[in-house]
């Protein structure tokens, strides 16, 4: 990470994307634009530049021109916006082309394994390795950044792109400049479909990879070269997105684990809480509840806000959730100066696997299971395991992250032989091979075993050290475990019953127990690792009990031995530790609007205790509140939506 100061180095993000439709350049007017932007709040704007339609008068002959330029130009909605402060990202789309350039340049689009193209009202996808992305998108960003003064570049759908709008999944690109590539890397043919167990199709995504890598950081170099005050999205700040669609679970955490993966990378986070319900309907809006969620958990976990609607803020004809971020913005201005710069002083990191998909059921279990007991924690995918996220942490989460590398299986046993404590669920480091971790006590690879009423009980002893679970004694793990063998030393807890008969009821009961444990703690070097051969995580997210919450506790609190810092505290509040200077901030997020797949306004909470490490002088609550701080104990005596406390270290 460079340490060169740019104007995004804390710089107070407050981005509203806008995202054109060809329609909204019509009769646009640069000054009503940046005025409405500025009253919204924002510091940052993202509007459409190129790529699928040009948003300028573009002399590039394949770069075609919107129809629709007949206001203000390009360059005076950049200059308006300038002049109110207000920094302007260019946002690319180079995924499609018109169908008439298709014609002309039909090498260039992405081809399915009959040979097909992938066509859709009017534009045809390209491929990455075509000339089209290698050359002419030069061309294009460099015309676009020495006419315009644009601020940063945001190139959407990068990479290869194999779903279309209708949801359906095309594969892999087949075209002649793919398939000569791989050829000449690896002597191998394309494959033609997706075979996540043929090691040809695994080994032909690793060389998409590595193409989408040197594609961006070509167009990097072509951006940077102009000048290195334009801000490149992956490079300079991160964007993501919160978001909804139909017939998408909701994820209720999404802004909170966006957010804190980037701030933990020491990017700027720019995490998108999008505006619409989804590709069906783009100008119906979401609740205003979920809409002030994201934006405070943006906030409290990255210091920073963003918002992503259709079309203008002044045509826009669903403005229902405007207010609700508007609010979040003006909080976020107020106090602007204090959240620049803030550091996590979380101890707990937790490590989810790289590749996910719409949903990772295990990791989104432990952010639930965590939110819910107050534990402070970052994210991290297994890639970011390096020994800098492992710095001033105490305790390491491996949700079902089996595919950490042997290096990074190193750092942790490390980690964990100086005094750290780990704790792995599922598959996380037991893959019996160099990819395994030593620090877990299990001499080699697990069996599985699927089950469908198996479940574990806790002995006397156990109850005694697992006191939540000792309430509800008869543990679920779901639909499979893994049976281990382990090294002498390791010390095992709850002991598994053998599948009963699944009915009738009258003999539904078990017969015999097994030695085989539920869980098992080891002490290593200084430090502990515990086992859970189950997905504690799943289950929990799957089907919420609290007999599932209850271990997963026992586990942090009673295992680990983490501090409570707010024991009393309502489980829907979310609480988010920072540090700056002399200060150590608290945010606590009220979510308990969240209601089956719904979102209200949260339910109003009085008379809130927490036990915040460290020795402080005095507290301060900001939106609203009174703290006081008495024998060490930070009394809050209400909570709204959201609240942020700052303590004066002594």
């Amino acid at each position: 990470m460079s340490n060169a100061k740019h104007w995004w180095t804390n710089y107070p993000w407050r981005m509203v994307q806008t995202n054109f439709r060809e329609i909204d350049m019509d009769g646009i007017d640069a000054e009503s634009y940046a005025r409405s932007l500025a009253d919204f709040g924002a510091t940052v704007v993202t509007l459409n530049a190129g790529g699928i339609l040009a948003s300028y008068e573009s002399k590039l002959p394949y770069h075609t021109v919107s129809k629709y330029l007949t206001g203000s130009s390009l360059k005076e909605i950049v200059d308006a916006c300038h002049k109110r402060g207000i920094r302007v990202i260019a946002r690319m789309d180079f995924s499609k082309i018109p169908y008439a350039v298709y014609e002309q340049h039909p090498d260039w689009a992405f081809r399915t394994a009959d040979g097909g193209i992938v066509h859709q009202n009017g534009f045809v996808q390209t491929c990455q390795n075509s000339e089209y992305q290698q050359e002419k998108v030069m061309e294009i960003l460099t015309e676009l950044l020495t006419t315009h003064p644009f601020d940063g570049v945001y190139c959407n759908m990068s990479g290869f792109v194999a779903t279309g709008y209708d949801g359906r999944i095309y594969g892999m690109c087949t075209c002649d400049r793919c398939k000569a590539g791989f050829q000449a890397a690896f002597h191998l043919d394309v494959p033609d479909k997706l075979d996540s167990k043929n090691p040809v199709t695994m080994r032909y995504m690793g060389f998409q990879a590595g193409c989408s890598k040197k594609l961006r950081a070509k167009m990097t170099a072509v951006i940077k070269a102009i000048s290195p005050e334009i801000a490149v999205d992956k490079v300079d700040y991160l964007r993501s997105e919160s978001h909804t669609d139909i017939d998408i679970p909701i994820w209720v955490y999404s802004a909170s684990s966006h957010a804190r993966q980037t701030a933990f990378s020491g990017l700027v986070c720019d995490n998108a809480s999008v505006d619409y319900m989804g590709f069906r309907y783009r100008e119906s809006s979401v609740s205003p509840g979920v809409s002030a969620l994201r934006q405070w958990q943006n906030l409290a976990n990255a210091g920073t806000t963003s918002v992503y609607v259709i079309g203008r803020l002044d045509n826009h004809r669903d403005k229902s959730t405007f207010e609700a971020h508007r609010k979040v913005f003006r909080f976020h201005k107020a106090q602007e100066a204090l959240l620049t710069g803030l550091r996590s002083a979380a101890e707990v990191l937790l490590v989810m696997k790289s590749q996910q998909s719409r949903s990772d059921p295990e990791s989104f279990g432990w952010i639930r299971a965590l939110t819910a007991s107050h534990v402070p924690f970052d994210e991290v995918k297994t890639s970011g395991v390096t020994e800098y996220a492992l710095k001033d942490k105490k305790l390491v989460i491996l949700a079902d992250a089996k595919d950490l590398q042997p290096e990074q299986c190193a750092l942790l046993d490390a980690f964990v032989q100086k005094g750290g404590m780990l704790v792995s669920s599922g598959d996380s480091g037991v893959r019996g091979d160099s990819s395994s971790l030593q620090c877990l006590g299990i001499e080699k690879a697990p069996e599985r075993k699927k089950t469908v009423s198996t479940v574990f009980t806790l002995t006397d002893s156990d109850a005694q050290v697992l006191k939540r679970s000792a309430e509800a004694p008869i543990i679920a793990p779901g639909s499979e475990i893994r049976v281990c063998a382990y090294a002498p030393g390791v010390k095992k807890l709850l002991r598994t019953e053998p599948e009963p008969h699944y009915g009738p009821p009258e003999i539904a009961y078990p017969t015999t127990e097994t030695e085989n444990p539920g869980l098992t703690v080891h002490s290593f070097g200084s430090g502990k690792a515990v086992y859970i051969p189950w997905f504690c995580g799943s289950f929990y997210h799957n089907e919420g009990y609290t007999n599932t919450l209850n271990i997963m506790q026992d586990v942090l609190f009673e295992l680990c031995g983490l501090p409570q810092i707010a024991p009393g505290l309502h489980p829907s509040v979310e609480l988010v530790l920072k540090k700056k200077e002399n200060k150590t901030v608290v945010f606590l997020i009220n979510a308990s609007g969240y209601f089956g797949n719904s979102f209200f306004d949260p339910i109003p909470m009085a008379d809130i205790e927490l036990h915040i490490p460290g020795h402080f002088l005095k507290a301060e609550a900001l939106n609203g509140g009174q703290a006081v701080l008495e024998n060490g104990v930070l009394h809050l005596n209400k909570l709204d939506d959201f609240e942020m406390l700052v303590l004066e270290e002594n």
